[in-house]
């Protein structure tokens, strides 16, 4: 199916984009969790795409747009108000944070077709059910017709501070001033590149989380889901 002729309908979509340590994922899966929406996060589809192609062997870009539309990954709720991601019965969260898997993605991402795929894949993702989608596109490219449209940003050093408490509480040594030089590298990529680079989409609301504690962020996010389906 092209994804040009895939319509809303009736459900409700929610775009959230905004660059790495803003604090997206956890505040979307805390409003798909208090509203009962279906929860995308758009990122880790390219690494599942990455996860299919190491584990098949697969390299050639037909076959892979072709997994790319077919294959069964979806977010599912586990419990306590988190998700976790599956490809069919499979749980693969962790290994879609593996680095081979993020290296994996990012070969994929350059190519057209795969990129064409999940945008369908994106579109059809949640089928009637209202969702929230999070990434760095979704606003402007994915769903530029989204019911509301959200920015969430924070400054580099508080994401880079976040992140690193992140990673510390999995064990990792961290250079703080590492994190910060990657990120800025990333947001500089993501926001030059020439498809689909991270912007706030026409209309979107900006919510900058610097100052705010996760429970702000969500409670702020959440009232303008709250004011779009009273």
């Amino acid at each position: 199916m092209d994804e040009t002729t895939i319509a809303k309908g009736n459900r409700r979509v929610v775009a959230v984009d905004g660059p790495a340590g803003a604090g997206k994922g956890a505040v979307c899966r805390g409003a798909a969790s208090r509203f009962g929406l279906a929860y995308l996060e758009t990122g880790a589809l390219y690494r599942a795409v990455g996860l299919i192609s190491l584990r098949s062997g697969i390299g050639n870009p037909d076959a892979l747009t072709r997994a790319a539309g077919e294959m069964p990954f979806a977010f599912r709720p586990v419990g306590g108000g988190e998700y976790a991601a599956f490809l069919g019965d499979e749980e693969v969260t962790l290994a879609l944070r593996a680095e081979e898997v993020g290296q994996a993605g990012s070969r994929v991402a350059a190519m057209p077709g795969v990129r064409r795929a999940l945008l369908g894949f994106q579109r059809r993702y949640g089928q009637d059910r209202d969702t929230i989608l999070d990434g760095r596109d979704v606003g402007s490219v994915v769903w530029p017709d989204a019911d509301l449209k959200i920015f969430l940003t924070a400054s580099l050093e508080e994401r880079a501070k976040r992140r690193a408490l992140e990673l510390q509480a999995r064990g990792e040594t961290v250079i703080v001033e590492n994190l910060i030089a990657r990120m800025l590298e990333r947001d500089q990529r993501d926001a030059e590149r020439d498809h689909a680079p991270m912007c706030a989409a026409p209309g979107a609301i900006l919510v900058d989380t610097t100052s705010l504690t996760l429970a702000q962020s969500r409670e702020k996010v959440n009232n303008l889901i709250a004011a779009l389906f009273a």
